[in-house]
């Protein structure tokens, strides 16, 4: 975790000291939320940025090498890991922009053993401990817009797979269509909404239990606490999976989650959320999840 941190810190001096004073524009009218501001992109024609990740074990043990699969999501990542995408961006025009991304994906870095009775993820564990790969390479497309009174973010993502965990199990590359609406509440600091989102994977191994198809729909609610602090939560209401041993119109809904966490706007350009993920029918801190992203643009 200390070297996240020590990570983040290099990488947002840099972006303080590279960004130029932009300003608003077309874009940034349609698009105030914070979070969504920042995974766009900045306000220049040319530009780079990045996506770090870290993404732990439980509260009880945040430093564990089991990231329990708490949605029982058959294409989730059950190891930690942290992973950090460096792209370049060129903006279309005001509210159209594509992004070119890859980085290094690190597979459990504080871990070399793991205590467990699950015999699959001890195998995948002791097959994949320690490792640096490239982490899938991808293209963004993103579109702004302004729909009755909503802030719409919408992106397509084309992904070649190539993260030491899902490349084990078989997954090849993957489509992901996502829009996010949201709204702020008039005379108040609330805003809320709701994302969508499907993505559809390919394959190089013929296991059953792989995700072809996976649907979601979660609300989301935000508060703004100052100009650079706010609380979000996100509600995974909806999320249906399909795997290659369902038949065609055969999905499996998945558990209910919600996320919850704290958005830091260092800038315009950079955003820090850490968070944690949790089944509100049964919050354990042995499976509730600990995570941190974090959006910077130079």
């Amino acid at each position: 975790m200390k070297t996240l941190f020590i990570m983040l810190a290099m990488l947002c001096s840099v972006s303080v000291f590279a960004q130029t004073e932009d300003k608003s524009d077309k874009a940034d009218e349609v698009i105030t939320n914070r979070m969504l501001r920042a995974a766009s992109g900045s306000l220049s024609r040319w530009s780079g940025s990045v996506n770090a990740n870290y993404s732990g074990g439980s509260v009880q043990k945040p430093f564990a090498a089991q990231r329990p699969n708490i949605t029982s999501g058959a294409d989730a990542l059950t190891l930690q890991y942290m992973s950090a995408n460096a792209g370049i961006r060129y903006r279309i025009n005001d509210l159209n922009s594509i992004t070119a991304a890859t980085g290094i994906f690190w597979n459990t870095p504080f871990n070399r053993s793991i205590k467990t009775h699950d015999k699959e993820l001890k195998k995948e564990f002791n097959r994949t401990k320690g490792d640096i790969t490239v982490n899938d390479p991808n293209l963004i497309y993103t579109n702004l817009a302004s729909i009755w009174g909503f802030q719409v973010q919408t992106q397509f993502s084309p992904t070649l797979i190539t993260n030491a965990q899902q490349t084990n199990q078989g997954y090849r590359a993957s489509w992901d269509i996502q829009t996010t609406w949201m709204r702020e509440i008039s005379k108040s600091d609330l805003s809320l909404g709701v994302s969508f989102e499907w993505t559809g994977y390919a394959f190089s191994k013929r296991n059953r239990d792989l995700a072809t198809n996976v649907w979601q729909v979660y609300p989301i609610a935000e508060y703004v606490i100052n100009d650079w602090l706010n609380l979000r939560t996100v509600f995974g209401w909806q999320v249906y999976q399909q795997t290659r041993r369902d038949d065609t119109w055969t999905f499996e809904k998945r558990k209910v989650y919600q996320s919850l966490g704290t958005g830091i706007s260092v800038t315009r350009d950079i955003f820090l959320y850490p968070n944690i993920q949790f089944i509100p029918s049964d919050i354990r801190s042995d499976r509730t999840n600990i995570g941190l992203s974090a959006y910077i643009n130079l």
